[in-house]
């Protein structure tokens, strides 16, 4: 997998991976409201203090995952976020891959001491995949409405020192 920025191009991917509200929901909390569309996201991705990036197949271009990195430079903190990948390559190490290679994009920047995430609590295979990585649970941080729940959100965290 390669990482390249997310472009516009890579929406209509990103809409055929989200096929009900529980997904959306799973992948960037209450960012969005459903049905998901193409506006929501061409909104999404204007906003200039995120990075952007696409995982693609190197040999095909395929697009595998999507993630971003919010840098505090003050707090010397990278934020990742609203990490996806193909439904239907679940369970081939994408996943693991993707977070891998944003991890080092922002440990790549000097500044940078520790990387946090939140993560829905229900969503136990991103929650197994962060912790196999390194990230250790610190608190709920928040609670995102679930249709008609509240889903707890968990923030983690992972030291540059502390990298799996």
């Amino acid at each position: 997998m390669l990482l390249r920025p997310t472009s516009a191009a890579d929406i209509n991917v990103f809409l055929g991976w989200v096929h009900d509200e529980e997904a959306m929901v799973m992948w960037t909390g209450p960012t969005f409201s459903w049905p998901l569309t193409r506006f929501q996201l061409e909104l999404y991705l204007t906003n200039s203090l995120r990075q952007y990036w696409t995982g693609i197949d190197g040999t095909t271009g395929a697009v595998l995952g999507h993630g971003t990195l919010l840098f505090d430079d003050e707090a010397r903190v990278c934020r990742l976020g609203s990490i996806i990948v193909d439904p239907d390559r679940r369970g081939e190490g994408l996943g693991r891959k993707l977070v891998e290679l944003l991890r080092a994009k922002a440990f790549g920047t000097p500044t940078v001491t520790e990387l946090t995430l939140g993560v829905i609590a229900q969503n136990n295979p991103a929650r197994s995949l962060y912790e196999s990585l390194g990230f250790r649970g610190t608190e709920v941080v928040r609670l995102t409405p679930m249709r008609d729940q509240m889903w707890e959100v968990i923030s983690m965290r992972q030291c540059r020192e502390n990298q799996a």
